[in-house]
């Protein structure tokens, strides 16, 4: 594709400067992760930075994980074209998945000392479906890497006319040398790093993009969006105002729903995101930087809706060809309209950051899983200085090979986008109701997991794709919803049936220790 051709973006006139601070860039994160390799001697040390995670540190830590460039792009880019409808799924339904493990999950996850998610599905259901859960977060993480290189590159290239591929690979080669020298010890402090590049960004951006309307009140009076759905509407409307998203009756209904639980219980179990709970220096650091983190993430992902908002009001969109696939170029396009050029080069670097820091991460945990999951299930006796050294291993790999699926092999890269999008059908229920349902067993939780996947692929293909008129993406988010409940109801009726054939076990610490009895949330009695 010529990205160059197709974009309503154009070659900034501080090219040279953004590739300059770029590179300064780079050379920084690197050198972070030479300096922080001193601190890793095991593999705990890479992973969870020997548990010593603090609060200021895993607040961005948490919020990086979602505020790459893409979240950024897309929030504003489908607020655009949607208004308030189509940022559901990003900020609001991560910032409540935020919420809901701060107050649900991490407290007992950091009290459990595991390294991964993975630990806990081996602990509480046994091995065959830790290798379910992690061969799905494996998916998931090469797509989402893949998608942020491939997106970094997009950003570099219409911006400074740079080469695409040699931006990826530059930056897939920092990420690899920072990954696996300072695992998260150096990527908590880069996420630190991007946090505030970003905020200090939108600060910027958006006042001046409020200008061009007249100011907040102005926008929030008149302002309107590509497909005419009411702008600041965040429900189903009637058939005459454009249901949700342009779906009416049933659609419009498992859309919606989807929009809020997809990305919200959907992601509870991700282990990009609990491993910041179990890397945390102790339960209620945990607890409270999920807390704040949902709360902060989603004020700073309304800044790029209210700025998508106010792009598309203020006219200058209108003659812009294909909008709908130009949506995400809104943000880029108004740091070069609105802004003077030392404010524009400190955002693009801004969402360069961004992507590097997100990308980092899910390098770190496929690594990871892959090391301490996969590698000990075949070699129980490794000790954590063998995995320490196949987590490295697999570092570049990871890294090299995401890289390559996502320029070179398109067909490939979208089949793993939908087995990688597809947890709140296939582990979710596994995982949610291990913490609160003592009956839930093995045979339940693998159960849910095949027949959640079996009924979402057939749902897909044959009802939501024909029915959405083959959208794709929509199709995967319409599926979603009662595939996850047909996952849910059987994992009930198959523990159920076979209580005596296969007795649950308890959540039980990585070292074995029963946490039956143990104080399940951060208010309870001897937490």
């Amino acid at each position: 594709m010529n990205w160059m051709e197709d974009s309503v973006l154009q070659v900034f006139s501080t090219a040279p400067w953004i590739l300059l601070f770029l590179g300064i860039y780079m050379v920084v994160i690197i050198g972070l992760g030479v300096f922080y390799s001193r601190k890793v001697h095991e593999c705990d040390d890479l992973v969870v930075c020997g548990r010593q995670l603090s609060f200021i540190f895993m607040v961005p830590s948490i919020i990086a994980t979602w505020i790459c460039a893409g979240a950024m792009m897309g929030a504003a880019g489908y607020a655009l074209l949607y208004g308030m409808q189509g940022i559901i799924f990003d900020p609001w339904a991560p910032a409540l998945c935020m919420v809901i493990i701060g107050i649900f999950f991490a407290f007992r996850m950091r009290k459990a000392k595991y390294t991964t998610v993975a630990d806990f599905f081996t602990h509480r259901y046994g091995k065959l479906s830790a290798m379910l859960y992690t061969v799905i977060q494996i998916l998931s993480a090469i797509a989402w890497l893949g998608g942020q290189l491939v997106a970094l590159g997009i950003i570099v290239y219409l911006t400074t006319g740079f080469s695409m591929s040699t931006a990826v690979i530059i930056a897939t080669i920092a990420i690899i040398i920072v990954t696996a020298f300072g695992g998260l010890w150096a990527l908590s402090r880069i996420d630190m790093i991007g946090f505030i590049l970003i905020i200090v960004g939108l600060v910027i951006l958006l006042p001046a993009a409020l200008d061009q309307v007249g100011g907040l009140g102005a926008l929030i009076e008149n302002g309107v969006n590509w497909a005419e759905l009411p702008t600041w509407s965040m429900k189903i409307e009637s058939e005459a105002d454009g249901g949700y998203l342009g779906y009416v009756g049933l659609l419009a209904v498992l859309l919606y729903i989807s929009a809020w639980v997809t990305l919200s219980l959907g992601d509870v179990p991700s282990q990009v995101l609990m491993q910041r709970a179990l890397a945390a220096k102790d339960e209620k650091t945990a607890v409270a930087g999920f807390l704040v983190s949902g709360v902060l993430y989603l004020t700073i992902g309304m800044m790029p809706v209210l700025i998508g908002i106010a792009v598309f009001t203020s006219g200058l969109w209108d003659n812009v060809p294909n909008i709908d696939t130009q949506m995400e170029n809104a943000l880029p396009w108004a740091a070069y309209n609105f802004l003077p050029p030392w404010a524009s080069i400190l955002f693009i670097i801004s969402l360069a950051a961004a992507i590097v820091s997100t990308a980092g991460d899910n390098v770190l945990i496929v690594s990871t899983l892959i090391g301490h999951n996969i590698y000990r299930h075949f070699k129980p006796s490794a000790d954590n200085v063998e995995i320490l050294k196949v987590v490295r291993i697999f570092v570049p790999i990871t890294a090299l090979l995401a890289m390559i699926i996502a320029l070179y092999f398109e067909t490939v890269y979208k089949l793993i986008v939908l087995s990688g999008g597809i947890q709140l059908a296939t582990i979710s229920a596994a995982y949610i109701l291990g913490f609160f349902w003592k009956k839930a067993n093995s045979n339940g939780a693998i159960s849910s997991f095949v027949t959640g996947l079996l009924s979402w692929a057939l749902l897909f293909w044959f009802w939501a794709m024909p029915a959405t008129d083959f959208f794709e993406e929509d199709a995967i988010f319409i599926a979603m919803v009662p595939a996850a409940v047909i996952s849910l109801l059987t994992l009930i009726f198959v523990s159920l049936a076979t209580q005596k054939s296969n007795p649950p076990k308890p959540m039980r610490t990585l070292d074995g220790e029963d946490m039956t009895a143990m104080p399940k949330f951060f208010w309870s009695k001897g937490a």
